[in-house]
């Protein structure tokens, strides 16, 4: 199943979500952007960034109502920063929410968030290399898929959300129905790995859904087990830490890294041995678990990270017993490997795109890329198109345009509102033929029309088949497309000299016809009426007829 879909009929081309997509785990096809799934640790940011909302995530919704609509023992564990996403509410009257809803029982996340701290505590006093956690799935995904070398390093141990699923089912039975609900799209995935004891997952954003479909009354889920206040502190950058050692974030032996950009560069740090702490908290949302990307509450940072810090510091101390269970979890490197392609692979895209060489290589970034060749690269990799270079479309339309312009037979001039030429074609010129100059910077004066022209600038209305007599005799018709927003006009003008004078002499030729038919039938009127005078007869029909036949001949002729 998969965790993040895109609706293609909602994907616009914009192609926000792979500029964004710190890993690229982003592809364009046929202009559509498609998630890489091994690629892809699931940080949810193509799901914020996406302004169409194409990103859509997998909804569990169903099975939690099915299961309360069943009857069954439903549990909930929340994630410690429900108290940042659901500022509206106390704790207690959320409680109560949700018990409104049918969960029978609702307890704090950080109650296993306990028992993985006991964890660490034990494996930071006995290191002999550096530990990362690995609380954060994101950052989980990162580590063995792009840094496999490095999941030794990871601590061997359970989320907090798998190990309080564990205990819940320890302490309530296997037959209750453990919900897990927080601000991570990561967790969505992590709850159907193998092993899990989580039977559904959801957001924090569909759990909004849901409490809003709530008729607020006093029937209060069971307030499960309360958490210690120190492991409130989970979700906050330096919380994990703060849970279970002294150390601050700023001690020598200890890191604490949030943000994907910022995990990875200590990531890299690590493999390449410029650092060797004995601690790394790693959290691949900035700012921490409060800032993920389904936390459904638009709060700053800071607000949240306030709310949880007060939260925690009201907790109480006592720490709960631990069970005897095994929490050890064994992490295996999955390597994303890719395609490489070679350097005359390399460099004949580049050359699709007009880059010859280094300095042909803008390395804007419009594509989603950090530089030019790495998106050659993902081209010749099948994850992106030619189209995607901004710099290089926008040159190749300005090129057509320029040609189509530079080669029409028509003159093609461009004023602004006060009639002054800001472009012209060769064909202007030669529609002129020197009588005139229609240069960039001179008038398009009222011998060109010009008065009509800045009317329909003014009025933004759009002239078509205008006929204007230019100086020297030239005929032309004018159409002029008024560009408002930029207070611009396009003026085309086609000769149309040659049809005129065509169209003249051809009413000429058939007057001409007209008035010999006319002596001709004037001759043979008189001819017919001697001739009727010697027979008696009258020619009155036989004049009719012939009046009518020039008639037609000069209708035909207008």
């Amino acid at each position: 199943m998969k965790t993040i879909t895109t609706q293609k009929v909602n994907c616009r081309d914009c192609h926000r979500c792979m500029r964004s997509c710190p890993l690229k785990a982003i592809g364009i096809e046929n202009g559509q952007a498609r998630l890489i799934e091994e690629k892809c640790v699931l940080c949810g940011r193509c799901v914020v960034e996406c302004p169409q909302g194409a990103k859509q995530v997998d909804s569990q919704l169903s099975a939690v109502t099915g299961a309360i609509a069943a009857g069954r023992f439903v549990a909930l564990s929340l994630a410690p920063s429900f108290i940042a996403s659901f500022p509206e509410y106390t704790p207690k009257q959320l409680w109560s929410r949700l018990g409104s809803l049918g969960f029978n029982l609702v307890e704090e996340t950080a109650v296993g968030a306990e028992e993985v701290s006991r964890h660490y505590g034990r494996l930071l006093a006995g290191a002999e290399k550096p530990v990362i956690s690995a609380c954060c799935p994101v950052v989980v995904n990162v580590i063995t898929k792009y840094y496999p070398d490095l999941v030794d390093n990871l601590a061997p141990v359970a989320s907090p959300m798998l190990v309080h699923a564990e205990l819940l089912k320890y302490r309530h039975g296997d037959d209750i129905f453990t919900v897990f609900a927080g601000p991570c799209i990561g967790k969505l995935a992590e709850s159907r790995q193998p092993g899990s004891r989580v039977d559904a997952a959801l957001t924090f954003r569909q759990l909004r859904e849901l409490l809003d479909t709530a008729a607020p009354n006093d029937a209060a889920a069971v307030q499960g087990q309360p958490a210690p206040g120190p492991v409130r502190y989970y979700p906050i950058a330096g919380g994990i830490l703060k849970s279970f050692t002294r150390s601050e974030a700023t001690a020598t032996d200890v890191i604490a890294v949030d943000g994907l950009e910022n995990c990875l560069e200590v990531f890299a740090a690590l493999r390449s041995g410029e650092i060797a702490p004995r601690f790394i908290e790693a959290l691949a949302c900035s700012g921490g678990c409060i800032n993920g990307p389904a936390s459904g509450c638009a709060a700053s940072v800071p607000a949240k990270r306030l709310k949880v810090a007060q939260f925690a510091a009201a907790g109480h101390r006592r720490r709960n017993n631990p069970p005897s269970l095994d929490f050890t979890r064994r992490h295996v490197p999955a390597p994303f490997c890719e395609y490489i392609p070679s350097e005359s692979q390399i460099r004949e895209v580049l050359r699709q795109t007009g880059k010859y060489s280094k300095e042909d290589e803008k390395n804007c970034g419009a594509c989603g890329f950090n530089s030019c060749r790495d998106k050659a690269i993902a081209v010749c990799q099948g994850l992106t198109e030619i189209g995607t270079c901004v710099p290089y479309m926008r040159s190749k339309a300005e090129s057509l345009a320029n040609f189509i312009v530079q080669h029409s037979l028509n003159a093609i001039i461009v004023v602004d509102g006060k009639m002054v030429v800001q472009e012209s074609n060769p064909a202007t010129e030669m529609l002129l033929d020197g009588q005139q100059e229609i240069v960039k910077g001179s008038i398009f004066g009222p011998v060109f029309g010009g008065d009509a022209v800045a009317a329909a600038v003014r009025e933004g209305r759009k002239i078509t088949g205008r006929r204007v007599e230019l100086p020297g005799g030239t005929v032309v018709s004018q159409t002029v497309i008024p560009v408002v927003e930029h207070d611009l006009a396009i003026i085309v003008m086609t000769d149309i000299t040659s049809q005129e004078r065509n169209a003249r002499e051809l009413e000429h030729m058939k007057l001409q016809t007209v008035e010999k038919a006319t002596e001709i039938i004037n001759k043979q009127m008189h001819v017919a009426q001697e001739i009727a005078g010697l027979l008696g007869e009258t020619t009155a029909e036989t004049k009719a007829a012939l009046l009518e036949l020039v008639g037609l001949l000069k209708g035909r002729g207008k």
